[in-house]
Protein backbone atom coordinates (compact mmCIF):
# COMPACT_ATOMS: atom_id res chain seq x y z
CA UNK A 1 0.00 0.00 0.00
CA UNK A 2 2.76 2.20 0.95
CA UNK A 3 4.31 1.64 -2.58
CA UNK A 4 1.40 2.95 -4.86
CA UNK A 5 1.73 6.84 -4.74
CA UNK A 6 5.65 5.70 -5.93
CA UNK A 7 4.29 3.12 -8.51
CA UNK A 8 2.01 6.18 -9.96
CA UNK A 9 4.51 8.22 -10.34
CA UNK A 10 6.66 5.90 -12.31
CA UNK A 11 3.77 5.47 -14.80
CA UNK A 12 2.62 8.85 -15.08
CA UNK A 13 5.12 10.34 -17.49
CA UNK A 14 4.44 7.32 -19.80
CA UNK A 15 0.63 8.21 -18.89
CA UNK A 16 1.30 11.48 -20.65
CA UNK A 17 3.51 10.57 -23.84
CA UNK A 18 0.86 8.14 -24.46
CA UNK A 19 -2.34 10.94 -23.96
CA UNK A 20 0.20 13.40 -26.36
CA UNK A 21 0.75 10.23 -28.86
CA UNK A 22 -2.83 9.56 -28.86
CA UNK A 23 -4.31 12.78 -28.73
CA UNK A 24 -2.10 15.19 -30.58
CA UNK A 25 -0.39 17.85 -28.24
CA UNK A 26 -3.06 20.71 -27.62
CA UNK A 27 -5.46 21.53 -24.86
CA UNK A 28 -6.40 17.78 -23.95
CA UNK A 29 -2.36 17.02 -23.44
CA UNK A 30 -1.75 19.90 -21.14
CA UNK A 31 -5.35 18.80 -18.83
CA UNK A 32 -3.49 15.72 -18.58
CA UNK A 33 -0.18 17.09 -17.45
CA UNK A 34 -2.17 19.38 -15.11
CA UNK A 35 -4.20 16.61 -13.37
CA UNK A 36 -0.71 14.15 -13.31
CA UNK A 37 0.81 17.29 -11.51
CA UNK A 38 -1.65 17.89 -9.07
CA UNK A 39 -2.80 14.10 -8.12
CA UNK A 40 0.62 12.84 -8.94
CA UNK A 41 3.24 14.41 -8.60
CA UNK A 42 2.52 17.36 -5.80
CA UNK A 43 1.18 14.62 -3.18
CA UNK A 44 4.13 12.85 -4.07
CA UNK A 45 6.64 15.47 -3.12
CA UNK A 46 5.00 15.38 0.23
CA UNK A 47 4.74 11.82 0.66
CA UNK A 48 8.16 11.61 0.16
CA UNK A 49 8.57 13.33 3.22
CA UNK A 50 5.97 11.49 5.31
CA UNK A 51 7.59 8.43 4.60
CA UNK A 52 10.50 8.47 7.29
CA UNK A 53 7.62 8.33 9.66
CA UNK A 54 6.29 5.22 8.73
CA UNK A 55 9.69 3.23 8.78
CA UNK A 56 11.15 4.02 5.57
CA UNK A 57 15.18 4.22 6.36
CA UNK A 58 17.62 6.46 4.17
CA UNK A 59 18.85 3.39 1.96
CA UNK A 60 14.64 2.64 0.77
CA UNK A 61 14.40 5.92 -0.30
CA UNK A 62 17.70 6.67 -1.81
CA UNK A 63 16.20 3.55 -3.88
CA UNK A 64 13.21 4.69 -4.81
CA UNK A 65 15.01 7.87 -5.94
CA UNK A 66 17.62 6.11 -8.14
CA UNK A 67 14.31 3.93 -9.50
CA UNK A 68 12.47 7.17 -10.21
CA UNK A 69 15.51 8.86 -11.75
CA UNK A 70 16.28 5.49 -14.32
CA UNK A 71 12.99 5.05 -15.25
CA UNK A 72 12.49 8.52 -16.49
CA UNK A 73 15.74 8.51 -18.62
CA UNK A 74 13.85 7.57 -21.27
CA UNK A 75 11.52 10.53 -20.88
CA UNK A 76 14.23 12.69 -21.49
CA UNK A 77 15.44 10.90 -24.33
CA UNK A 78 12.07 11.77 -26.39
CA UNK A 79 11.86 15.39 -25.26
CA UNK A 80 15.67 15.75 -26.49
CA UNK A 81 14.47 14.06 -29.82
CA UNK A 82 11.53 15.95 -29.92
CA UNK A 83 13.41 19.00 -29.37
CA UNK A 84 15.73 17.70 -32.42
CA UNK A 85 13.13 16.63 -34.80
CA UNK A 86 10.97 20.26 -34.16
CA UNK A 87 13.95 22.20 -33.56
CA UNK A 88 12.14 25.33 -35.30
CA UNK A 89 9.26 25.15 -33.01
CA UNK A 90 11.27 25.13 -29.73
CA UNK A 91 11.59 27.84 -28.96
CA UNK A 92 8.23 28.81 -28.49
CA UNK A 93 7.92 25.43 -26.73
CA UNK A 94 10.99 25.68 -24.47
CA UNK A 95 8.96 27.13 -21.04
CA UNK A 96 6.67 24.34 -21.45
CA UNK A 97 9.56 21.85 -22.16
CA UNK A 98 11.40 23.26 -19.17
CA UNK A 99 8.21 22.97 -16.49
CA UNK A 100 7.68 19.32 -17.72
CA UNK A 101 11.03 18.41 -17.22
CA UNK A 102 11.12 19.97 -14.10
CA UNK A 103 7.83 18.44 -12.72
CA UNK A 104 9.76 15.17 -13.69
CA UNK A 105 12.42 16.04 -11.91
CA UNK A 106 11.22 17.82 -8.79
CA UNK A 107 8.65 14.76 -7.39
CA UNK A 108 12.24 11.73 -7.67
CA UNK A 109 14.23 14.80 -6.15
CA UNK A 110 11.75 14.72 -2.94
CA UNK A 111 12.73 10.76 -2.52
CA UNK A 112 16.25 11.83 -2.83
CA UNK A 113 16.93 15.17 -0.54
CA UNK A 114 13.98 13.05 2.36
CA UNK A 115 17.02 10.08 1.59
CA UNK A 116 19.58 12.01 2.07
CA UNK A 117 18.03 14.23 5.37
CA UNK A 118 17.42 10.52 6.95
CA UNK A 119 20.90 9.19 6.13
CA UNK A 120 23.04 12.13 7.24
CA UNK A 121 20.48 12.08 10.58
CA UNK A 122 22.08 8.14 10.81
CA UNK A 123 25.21 9.51 10.05
CA UNK A 124 25.74 7.60 6.87
CA UNK A 125 26.65 10.95 4.92
CA UNK A 126 28.61 13.79 6.54
CA UNK A 127 26.94 17.34 6.79
CA UNK A 128 29.03 18.41 4.03
CA UNK A 129 27.82 15.59 1.71
CA UNK A 130 24.32 16.28 2.63
CA UNK A 131 24.64 19.78 1.41
CA UNK A 132 26.33 18.86 -1.99
CA UNK A 133 23.88 16.05 -2.94
CA UNK A 134 21.03 18.27 -1.39
CA UNK A 135 22.03 20.69 -4.25
CA UNK A 136 22.80 18.30 -6.52
CA UNK A 137 19.40 16.78 -6.42
CA UNK A 138 17.92 19.60 -8.79
CA UNK A 139 20.08 19.73 -11.13
CA UNK A 140 19.37 17.74 -14.68
CA UNK A 141 21.99 15.29 -15.09
CA UNK A 142 23.94 15.82 -11.78
CA UNK A 143 20.94 14.89 -10.19
CA UNK A 144 21.29 10.82 -11.43
CA UNK A 145 25.08 11.06 -10.24
CA UNK A 146 23.83 11.93 -7.00
CA UNK A 147 20.93 9.26 -6.63
CA UNK A 148 23.59 6.51 -7.47
CA UNK A 149 26.60 7.96 -5.51
CA UNK A 150 24.31 8.58 -2.36
CA UNK A 151 22.24 5.17 -2.94
CA UNK A 152 25.77 2.70 -3.08
CA UNK A 153 27.47 5.05 -0.07
CA UNK A 154 24.71 4.48 2.15
CA UNK A 155 23.80 0.93 1.24
CA UNK A 156 27.33 0.46 1.59
CA UNK A 157 27.45 2.21 4.86
CA UNK A 158 24.01 0.73 6.27
CA UNK A 159 24.85 -2.72 5.58
CA UNK A 160 28.42 -2.33 7.61
CA UNK A 161 26.74 -0.81 10.83
CA UNK A 162 24.48 -3.78 10.95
Amino acid sequence: MKKIPMLLLLAAPYIFIAVCAAKELGGVAFLTWILLCVLIYLPNMIYAFILPGFGYDGKQLLFWSLLLKAVNIPVYGLVIFFVLLFNIFVLPMAPFLVLFDYSLLLPSSMYGVSGIIVSYRKGWLSKKETVVQIIMQFMFCLDVFSAVYCYFKVRKRSNILR
